[in-house]
């Protein structure tokens, strides 16, 4: 016999019906809802027959049935009475219903309340939005740069190796010699893999598609390891053989489709810097934004020594060089440091290993770690956190001052509530109820406010932050901790003098200032508030100051209307013809070949240097520049000894800046017509340089010296007319384009190249300029609401005083007098407190303006025309009444 399946209704559905339906009615209509289901699934099919259930069961969520299902007692409170369970003694029952009744009545009290005063809960939801807003915000952004590279699965086991050169000073890189990833391999017991990572700019061709379209995008050559070091997920191809082979590459799906659209990108071919084909044989996920690895093109590592074979040495580091490394789970991370030292040791001379020392460095402190090249150092995010604190507090502090200086005004209400019985913890809690009201009210906006702010926060900090309260649990549990302790910041103070009135003075009337806190306590939060705010002017005085002397101050070169272009082909040929084309530009005034302008972030190659015919060389290493003899004009440098370099294009001559001289412990013209041997190249020095910055104002000049090396003249720079700058660069373009038809065209002006040495600079700077504003704003906020406080509270005296003849302007002062003594009290705390935090700020430069009074006072100054204008209205209206209608007032 064949058994009937049984059809059930929803189990969702029945769930969701036992807890909105009244519990004395339950097993009936559910009876009734099962037997009209049942006729369903025979009349229409047992999917629409499901449909009307859970229909019928979402009749019952309406505020009737929920009234009547809370107003029920629990489950447990309706089991049978028996003899070990009594029956509910009615005074409890009676309990019960009062503290629900009690909870309905806080409510709606604080509705009544917040209604009544509108303009005060206006102002105190405004400073809660914009405090939790920007708390919101940046805590978002801090849990971002914590995140970094945090999703791979053995990323308390992954280390990258770091290097030190110790010559006069110790200078800490990133990076690291190319060999080093073979020697851990090799010589290290506790290293379970380890890989190699050398980044390079290249020019991207698809020759097998129509046109053969150019891309410029970033490379990668690295060894097969890689991808069993990190958690990179594979789309397609052998994760241990897809980089084994010569000539063979891994991209993202991004880039497989942009490179071969819909076509399947395994097996097809692209080429580098039209020169080398590249066979995919695998294709990973996209990168996720939480990475510091951000090449999408993995070029097999064996390659490289077909390429790049000059990298291959324990003496040179390039910048784009990094070594991953996976240590055997439970190994000592403190031994695996002391081992080593053992790599020095074993490939160095003994003269060397005293140079070059090595380290390993977790991964997720990679992105923190600015000294290592990390995008964000960790004391930003410790200040950044600060004034999220600050800015939350500051919006508390208003909610408190208003708060109290209202108190005043529900003694009556407080008096007959003690009258009535009501206990000092149900008024406390009435008033949290009220605080928590409006902390709801203002966190809805502040969570649409910053979802508004978000797109804006991240194209001006570069960031792809995202607000996801459903996947990333660290949001939520900040929302919730933010709310509570908000909650309980703003409103237990006001909650406990509430709570504390005498029952008699109340209903009396009877009450004072001091009884209700004082003015003394709201003075002493607004001075906290304006510290807080004075604090954060300071700050960005100063951060903006130090920003005006960067792009101001002389470097020691000229930088105005230098173009700089790249040169792909560095031949002797190839850089004549473009010379020639280009001298042709009427709007070009100079032009000279190089790798890298006087200063810049990258092209800075470090190296040794032996004078004359010295035994050893020099204690200090020296950065070796590349640029023909029009490099000198070109950015203004000047000779203080010597000649210009003789056009070569190879090492024949040396020009040395001042300091290289001065550390080599001659005179500059002593050291003119010497032999010289820097970076194993020999050569005579035949000038020298006037110092200049070779870096930011954050470092001291360094030794420097300038040769010819025509194949390291990968830039090449432009001086051209002010006149008509769009007609020069449509200009240049064009000509750069017929010249270098198989490469991307683009260019940069000096000046946006040396901005990269203060890109996180400019970024704080913005932020303090917005959040020093916005504290401002939440302060004056503040300050508007006392002063309309103490207009309503004094409005008989001034009347009293006008018909005695006071003028508005002693009005004024009378309410004016006040703020002003708590701004001076307010900057006395923030100016020694600014002074020291940006006195830290600034020893992190060389070269860096002085903290003067000029600061200060412009500080203050801000802060007081800010106040009058905020003060300023309330008080002349005030100033202005009518003294009749003021005496009447009550």
């Amino acid at each position: 016999m064949k058994n009937e399946k049984h059809i059930s209704p929803p189990r969702w559905a029945d769930k969701l019906f036992k807890i909105l339906c009244p519990p004395e009615l339950f097993e009936e209509l559910q009876g009734d809802l099962h037997e009209q289901f049942e006729l369903d699934v025979k009349r229409v099919g047992v999917k629409a027959a499901k449909s009307i259930y859970a229909s019928e069961t979402l009749k019952f969520a309406k505020p009737y049935f929920l009234k009547k299902r809370i107003l029920t007692p629990k489950k447990a409170d309706r089991r049978p009475l028996t003899a070990d369970r009594p029956k509910m003694p009615i005074a409890d029952s009676r309990q019960q219903t009062a503290k629900l009744a009690m909870l309905q009545n806080y409510l709606t009290t604080a509705r009544r309340t917040l209604a009544r005063h509108k303009s005060y809960t206006l102002i105190n939801v405004l400073g809660l939005v914009l405090g939790m807003s920007c708390g919101i915000l940046i805590f978002s952004l801090v849990n971002y740069h914590l995140g970094f590279d945090s999703f791979h699965e053995k990323s308390d086991r992954i280390y990258r190796v770091t290097s030190e050169l110790r010559n006069e000073t110790v200078s800490k890189y990133g990076t690291i010699p190319q060999p080093i990833a073979a020697a851990m391999r090799n010589d290290f017991s506790f290293v379970e893999k380890a890989s190699m990572l050398i980044n390079f700019g290249a020019t991207i061709s698809i020759p097998a598609v129509r046109n053969n379209p150019k891309f410029s995008d970033g490379i990668a050559y690295t060894e097969p390891s890689f991808f069993e070091i990190m958690d990179f997920p594979l789309v397609a191809g052998d994760k241990k053989t897809m980089l084994s082979q010569p000539n063979t590459a891994v991209i993202t799906e991004q880039l497989a489709e942009k490179y071969f659209h819909s076509e399947e990108a395994i097996g097809k071919t692209f080429r580098v810097d039209n020169k080398t084909d590249f066979t995919v044989t695998g294709v990973i996920k996209n990168l996720p934004e939480n990475t510091d690895i951000r090449q999408e093109i993995f070029l097999s590592y064996v390659t490289i020594s077909q390429t790049q074979p000059w990298l291959n040495n324990w003496g040179g580091i390039y910048s784009g060089t990094q070594a991953f490394v996976l240590l055997k789970p439970g190994t000592d991370f403190g031994k695996a440091q002391e081992a080593m030292a053992g790599i020095s040791k074993k490939y160095y001379d003994a003269k060397d290993a005293k140079e070059f020392r090595f380290f390993l460095q977790p991964l997720p402190d990679m992105h923190l770690n600015e000294e290592l090249g990390g995008a964000i150092a960790q004391s930003q995010l410790v200040a950044l956190s600060l004034v999220a604190i600050f800015l939350i507090i500051t919006a508390c502090v208003n909610f408190i001052n208003l708060a109290t200086a209202q108190a005043l005004g529900r003694s009556k209400e407080i008096g007959v509530r003690k009258v009535m019985g009501s206990m000092k913890s149900q008024l406390f809690w009435q008033f949290i109820i009220e605080t928590a009201l409006i902390t709801v009210i203002a966190f809805v906006f502040a969570i649409a406010l910053a979802y508004i702010a978000l797109p804006y926060m991240n194209e001006m900090l570069s960031t792809r932050v995202t607000l996801d309260l459903l996947q990333d649990f660290n949001q939520p549990l900040f929302i919730i901790c933010l709310l509570v302790i908000v909650t309980f910041i703003s409103g237990s103070y006001p909650g406990l003098v509430l709570a504390g009135f005498q029952p008699i003075t109340a209903l009396k009337g009877k009450l004072t200032q001091n009884q209700i806190g004082g003015f003394s306590i709201r003075k002493g939060l607004v001075i906290t508030q304006f510290a807080i705010s004075q604090t954060l002017l300071i700050g960005t005085i100063v951060v903006a100051s130090q920003m005006r002397f960067n792009n101001e101050a002389d470097m020691g070169f000229k930088k105005d209307a230098i173009v700089m272009l790249p040169v792909p082909e560095t031949s002797p040929a190839k850089t004549s013809a473009m010379r020639a084309r280009l001298s042709q530009l009427p709007e070009v005034e100079k032009i000279a070949f190089c790798e890298a302008p006087p200063a810049s972030p990258d092209g800075n190659f470090n190296t040794g240097i032996r004078y004359a015919s010295r035994a050893e060389d020099e204690k200090f290493t020296i950065y070796l520049k590349s640029g023909d003899p029009e490099y000198i004009s070109m950015f203004g440098l000047q000779l203080v000894a010597g000649r210009n370099l003789a056009q070569s294009d190879t090492v024949r001559e040396y020009l040395l800046n001042e300091t290289a001289v001065k550390k080599l412990g001659v005179k500059p013209e002593e050291a003119i017509g010497k032999n010289v041997n820097i970076n194993n190249a020999d050569g005579i020095i035949v000038g020298v340089m006037k110092d200049f910055h070779n870096f930011s104002f954050r470092s001291k000049i360094e030794p420097v010296c300038l040769t010819t090396r025509s194949d390291h003249y990968g830039r090449v720079a432009l001086k051209i007319s002010g006149q008509n700058v769009p007609k020069a660069l449509a200009s240049l373009e064009k000509i750069w384009n017929e010249t270098n038809a198989e490469y991307i065209y683009s260019y940069q002006f000096l000046d946006d190249h040396l901005t990269y040495f203060y890109g996180n600079d400019e970024l704080m700077l913005k932020l303090m300029w917005i959040f020093a504003a916005i504290a401002i704003f939440i302060g004056c906020l503040g300050l508007y609401g006392l002063i309309s406080f103490m207009a309503a509270q004094k409005t008989k005296e001034i009347g009293v005083r006008k018909t005695l003849g006071a003028g508005v302007g002693s009005i004024v002062w009378l309410f004016g007098k006040q703020f002003a003594q708590l701004l001076v009290i307010a900057f006395l705390i923030a100016a020694p407190i600014g002074w020291w935090l940006m006195n830290k700020y600034l020893a992190d430069f060389q070269y860096h303006i002085d903290l003067n009074a000029t600061i200060f006072l412009a500080a203050i100054g801000i802060t007081f025309l800010i106040a009058i204008v905020t003060v300023g209205y309330r008080s002349m209206k005030a100033a202005l009444m009518n003294p009749v209608k003021a005496l009447r007032s009550e």
